[in-house]
C-alpha cells in the first residue's frame, strides 16, 4: 500500500479531469482513434521528408475528402432514385394503390384491413390525403423533434470541429504527446504498459479494417441483391445497409425491412429469395469474416471479438466498436501472460527409454 500511495493523487486528478471534460471526451477519443488508425501513413510521409505541418494538413484534407467526396457522388446518384420514387408515389396517388392479394389472406384482421385499404389507399388522391392527415396529427411532435434535431446538429458540428482540430494537433505534435503518455503509463502501470502500448494500435487498426471493409462489402453485395430483387432505390438502400453494417445486427434489420417491402408489394418470391440470400451472406460475414479480420492482428478468438463488438456498441455506442475489441485484447493478453514461476509448474515432456535409464543411473 505504501508503494501504491503515490498513485492516488494522479488517479483522482484523472477522474476530476474526465468529469470536467465529459462533454468533449467523445471528440478527444475519436481524434485519438483516427490518429492511431492513420498514423502509419503519417509516419511514411514524414520519412519521405515532409514537414510535420505539411503532413498533418495533407492527412486532415485526405480524411475530409474521403468522407465528403463519396457523399457528393452518392447524393448525385440518389437524386435520380429519389426522383423516381417521387414519380412512383405521384402515380400511386393519381390511380390509387390496389389491394394486395396477401392482405385478404391474413387471419382475423383481413376484413377490416381490406376495408381500411379501400377507403384510404385504393381511391385516387387517397395517398395524399392520408399523408396530410398523418402529418397534421404528428405536426406538434415533428416540430419538437425538429427543434431538438437542430440543436443536436449544431452540437455535433462543434464536436466535429473539435475532433478535427485535436487530430491536427496530434499529427503535428504526435511524438511529444506519445512521450508524455509513455512516461505517465510507465509510472502508473510499470508492469503492464508495454503490453497495452502494443495491443492498442493493433486492436484499433484491426477493428477499423474489419468494420470498414465488411461495411463496404455488405453495402455493395446487398445493394446488388436489392437491384436483382426489384426493390425501389437499390443504391439508397445499399448505402443505408452499408452504414448499418458497421453495427453488428444492423444489416439483418436492413435486408429484412426490404424483404417485407417487397412482400408488401406482392413480390413474395423475390422477398423470400432476398431474405434467404441475406441470411446466408450475413451469417458467413458476421460469424466468420468480420471476427477473423478484427481478431487476427491481436490473436483473439471468435467469441471474444463477437462479444466485444456487441457489448461495446450496446454500452458505448459507435465508439464501443473499438473499445470492446480493445478490452478483449487486453483481457486475453493478461490471460496469456505467464507469471514468474510458471515454468516450474509445467509438465516435462515424456522421456525416451534411453533418457530414463541415464536418469536412473545418475540417481544410483
Amino acid at each position: 500500500m505504501r508503494n501504491k500511495a503515490h498513485l492516488i493523487l494522479p488517479v483522482l486528478f484523472a477522474i476530476a479531469l474526465a468529469f470536467l471534460l465529459q462533454h468533449f471526451v467523445g471528440s478527444i477519443a475519436w481524434a485519438g482513434l483516427l490518429a492511431v488508425i492513420t498514423w502509419p501513413l503519417h509516419q511514411r510521409l514524414l520519412r519521405r521528408g515532409w514537414a510535420p505541418l505539411a503532413s498533418a494538413s495533407f492527412m486532415l484534407l485526405l480524411l475530409i475528402v474521403s468522407f465528403v467526396g463519396p457523399s457528393v457522388l452518392l447524393f448525385h446518384t440518389l437524386t435520380y432514385e429519389l426522383a423516381s420514387l417521387q414519380r412512383m408515389l405521384i402515380s400511386f396517388n393519381q390511380t390509387g394503390v390496389p389491394v394486395p392479394d396477401w392482405l385478404a389472406n391474413l387471419p382475423l384482421v383481413a376484413e377490416p384491413a381490406v376495408k381500411w385499404w379501400l377507403e384510404h389507399l385504393a381511391v385516387p388522391g387517397g395517398l395524399n390525403a392520408l399523408v396530410r392527415t398523418t402529418v397534421g396529427d404528428f405536426m406538434p411532435h415533428l416540430t419538437d423533434t425538429a427543434r431538438v434535431w437542430g440543436s443536436t446538429i449544431l452540437a455535433n458540428a462543434l464536436y466535429l470541429f473539435l475532433t478535427l482540430l485535436t487530430l491536427f494537433v496530434l499529427y503535428v505534435h504526435g511524438s511529444s504527446v506519445m512521450h508524455y503518455i509513455d512516461r505517465a503509463g510507465a509510472r502508473l502501470l510499470p508492469d503492464q504498459y508495454t503490453k497495452l502500448r502494443r495491443v492498442l494500435p493493433l486492436s484499433v487498426r484491426g477493428t477499423a479494417l474489419g468494420l470498414g471493409s465488411i461495411a463496404i462489402l455488405e453495402g455493395i453485395v446487398l445493394g446488388v441483391a436489392y437491384w436483382v430483387a426489384g426493390a425501389p432505390a437499390p443504391v439508397l438502400l445499399g448505402v443505408i445497409t452499408g452504414y448499418l453494417a458497421l453495427i453488428p445486427g444492423g444489416a439483418p434489420l436492413s435486408f429484412t425491412m426490404v424483404s417485407l417491402l417487397l412482400f408488401g408489394q406482392g413480390h413474395s418470391a423475390e422477398a423470400l429469395g432476398l431474405f434467404t440470400w441475406g441470411a446466408v451472406e450475413l451469417f458467413l460475414v458476421d460469424k466468420f469474416i468480420r471476427p477473423k479480420l478484427i481478431g487476427q492482428r491481436v490473436n483473439l478468438p471468435f467469441l471474444a471479438v463477437l462479444f466485444g463488438l456487441l457489448g461495446g456498441v450496446s454500452t458505448l455506442g459507435v465508439i464501443g466498436l473499438f473499445v470492446g475489441p480493445l478490452m478483449m485484447a487486453i483481457l486475453f493478453g493478461w490471460l496469456r501472460d505467464e507469471p514468474p514461476g510458471t515454468a516450474l509448474l509445467t509438465v516435462p515432456p515424456p522421456q525416451t527409454p534411453a533418457e530414463a535409464s541415464d536418469d536412473a543411473g545418475r540417481m544410483r
